[in-house]
């Protein structure tokens, strides 16, 4: 019986170490079907445009400021690749198709799925957040103050924990609970409504107004209303009860410590969203069209709303930046261990999205990748 019993669970081991392989092996023939479709309808850029990119991102490797996955294009032409690896103590390669936390990059989607409600009519951004959030002790805010980071409230990452608990057996923050922290917060920690103070709390805010009005968990609305119509297969907001940190094939470094798991890791709105190069650059095609939002609403969406530096603004879920005349829409990202970096040019069709798992040294320069599209 005994004999018997190990037999049946050395069957029942093999047939799952089975399925998970099998299931491996599809997605990863996947990803690379999508590669493949990719170089069959661009071309190559110039011989030398490919090699002024690719030094780019050699020189920065070496300077140990790049390590990660990259994809750049303008017009019909397209270029791909990475630098080092996903995890270090593996010296396992990064690979083009990689799975990268697009930490502040996640912007970027609350922003098209609030603007996708306000233009179906479920919601004006106009409206007061009370409405929807009537627990927020702070009155008098829009929501289009959240989305263009006026609202003057406390950043929950810098915010006063003290009286502050997760319920026994949970190890990540809810969005509600950023309510209950911000409520107890001092007015010494908010600062001027309407005028810019970059925020997360926001677009947490954010994230729960969708929840609140669709009645659906705001992993599974950008699910089916963002990824789904972009075609983004393997993008998703991570959800870290259900899938663990440490088992993700991508770790986030600071030179050659990862980043361990922590209780904002729960939170979605501001950071979480999941994806490759390649599945930035369908959203990239997506956008172009008018499928997931309408010209109208796009144009609205990239309207500056607040200056953010000489010649740089934020407008609603994207920063804003005319360079050469030309207009750039575009968010950069950091969280813990990863920094992200996906520009569009809305007056001509060129791209790029960078990936990094590493924040060792500093930014890459976004002046010289915008650059390298000229």
């Amino acid at each position: 019986m005994f004999r018997k019993s190990k037999d049946l669970t050395r069957i029942f081991t093999f047939l799952i170490f089975g399925w998970v392989f099998f299931t491996c092996s599809s997605t990863w023939a996947q990803v690379s079907q999508t590669e493949r479709a990719l170089r069959k309808q661009y071309f190559s850029f110039s011989d030398s445009t490919t090699k002024k990119i690719e030094a780019f991102f050699d020189r920065h490797q070496k300077m140990g400021n790049f390590n990660g996955t990259y994809l750049m294009f303008k017009q019909d032409s397209l270029i791909y690749g990475s630098r080092g690896y996903a995890i270090y103590s593996n010296l396992d390669s990064l690979e083009p198709n990689d799975i990268f936390q697009l930490a502040s990059v996640s912007k970027v989607f609350t922003g098209v799925a609030v603007m996708q409600l306000h233009q179906d009519g479920y919601l004006n951004i106009d409206d007061s957040v009370h409405w929807y959030l009537p627990e927020l002790n702070a009155k008098n805010l829009t929501i289009r103050q959240l989305l263009s980071h006026t609202s003057g409230l406390p950043d929950y990452f810098y915010a006063d924990y003290k009286g502050f608990s997760l319920p026994e057996g949970e190890t990540h923050m809810k969005n509600e609970q950023i309510i209950e922290v911000i409520n107890n917060q001092s007015y010494r920690k908010y600062g001027r409504q309407g005028f810019y103070d970059y925020c997360n709390t926001n677009y947490v805010l954010l994230s729960l107004i969708v929840e609140r009005i669709t009645q659906q968990d705001f992993r599974d609305y950008v699910k089916e209303h963002v990824f789904k119509m972009a075609d983004m297969k393997y993008s998703h907001i991570c959800n870290f009860d259900s899938l663990p940190l440490v088992n993700y094939p991508v770790q986030g470094y600071n030179n050659w410590s990862v980043f361990d798991d922590v209780m904002f890791n729960g939170t979605t709105g501001d950071k979480g969203v999941y994806s490759n190069v390649f599945e930035m650059f369908l959203l990239d095609r997506a956008l172009r069209g008018s499928y997931i939002l309408h010209e109208a609403t796009k144009e609205e969406m990239w309207t500056p709303q607040t200056v953010t530096g000489p010649g740089a603004y934020y407008s609603m879920g994207w920063r804003v930046k005319w360079i050469d005349n030309q207009k750039w829409v575009f968010h950069n990202g950091w969280w813990k261990g990863f920094r992200t970096y996906y520009w569009r040019c809305l007056d001509d069709d060129k791209c790029f999205v960078v990936l990094t798992n590493n924040v060792y040294g500093r930014f890459l320069s976004t002046a010289e990748m915008v650059k390298l599209l000229e």
